[in-house]
């Protein structure tokens, strides 16, 4: 019996593949757009586990068996999700200015994932292989290509750019959820009183100059990602060939 880490590679290859071989035979009655767009739907409304293929062809008006047509299982429609997610997102064309392009990709990748609080779990790890992934994947190296960087420096400073995208993000979606609908307002009127007597203690001096003269706590998230990406940006930068 094959193991859980090879059948999702094995419904990995089937769904592309048998989309590369589907050139013959009678029209689809729905797209794989079109299913991946439903099940999208059902994840954005009740996570990523109540997606079954049974809700999946309700939502589309039609009976689960017609759907394996089209998606041999749930990690072949997951996939079809992870790649759908990736072709809806509108990405600016580069402009030449590596930086400013490099940074559109991890604002995009930043703007997917805080739409779709499920989707950190599909894409972290998951073989970038179906179409607009692979796209995507074109796009990013096209950037850094003529920086003097070797395939793997290239592939690896995206790499970088992916996975720190993903983290953060993660850390504002559990901040997301800790703090529920209150605001910064809310958390700040809530927190100061036991914040001030932190502060009075004298016994955290650097906390108590973070409260005092730091920026970032008082900014709004946009802002606090800007400027996180422009250090990682600048790192980058600093380890170009001269």
């Amino acid at each position: 019996m094959a193991g859980t880490g090879e059948a999702r590679l094995s419904a990995l290859v089937r769904v592309w593949g048998d989309q590369q071989r589907r050139t013959r035979g009678p029209a689809p009655a729905y797209s794989r757009d079109q299913i991946a767009d439903a099940a999208i739907e059902i994840a954005d409304e009740e996570g990523l586990a109540a997606v079954t293929m049974r809700k999946v062809a309700a939502r589309l008006g039609t009976g689960a068996m017609s759907l394996y047509r089209y998606v041999a299982n749930k990690e072949a429609l997951v996939e079809l999700m992870a790649d759908r997610i990736f072709g809806r997102e509108e990405w600016p064309e580069p402009s030449g200015d590596w930086k400013r392009d490099l940074g559109d990709i991890a604002r995009g990748q930043r703007r997917a994932l805080l739409a779709h609080p499920w989707l950190p779990r599909v894409w972290s790890g998951r073989p970038a292989m179906g179409p607009n992934m692979l796209r995507g994947f074109e796009r990013s190296m096209s950037i850094l290509d003529g920086l003097g960087l070797g395939i793997d420096d290239m592939f690896e400073t995206i790499a970088l750019v992916n996975t720190w995208v993903d983290g953060y993000v993660q850390s504002e979606l559990a901040t997301r959820e800790f703090f529920g609908d209150a605001d910064d307002e809310e958390v700040h009127r809530a927190m100061a009183p036991y914040v001030e007597s932190v502060i009075e203690s004298g016994e955290y001096p650097y906390f108590a100059r973070l409260i005092a003269e730091a920026k970032a706590p008082h900014q709004d998230a946009e802002s606090r990602f800007e400027r996180a990406l422009d250090r990682i940006l600048a790192g980058i930068e600093a380890t170009l060939p001269e």
